[in-house]
């Protein structure tokens, strides 16, 4: 798999939870349910996550964030870019 299709394959799994990026819900606010959450996503992305010891949980933990941040930038890019030439 790319780089590409990794980083929209994760931006599916998290906008499948919208409690981890929208203020509206109320379940927004709970930090139990967002580590479930979250806990499910680096499951679907990252192959046998839940037989990783804690070490390489948190390091690729960190780089899926990075990845999401990535996949953001991205988008609008790609939305700004189409906006403008349009």
């Amino acid at each position: 798999m790319s780089i590409v299709e990794d980083i929209r394959k994760l931006i599916l799994e998290v906008e499948r939870s919208p409690s981890l990026y929208n203020k509206k819900f109320k379940e927004y606010s709970d930090r139990n349910l967002k580590y479930k959450l979250w806990y499910e996503v680096y499951e679907s992305v990252v192959t046998k996550w839940s037989e990783l010891p804690a070490e390489q949980k948190s390091e690729k933990g960190t780089l899926i964030f990075f990845f999401i941040l990535l996949g953001i930038m991205l988008i609008m890019l790609i939305y700004w870019t189409e906006a403008y030439i349009l």
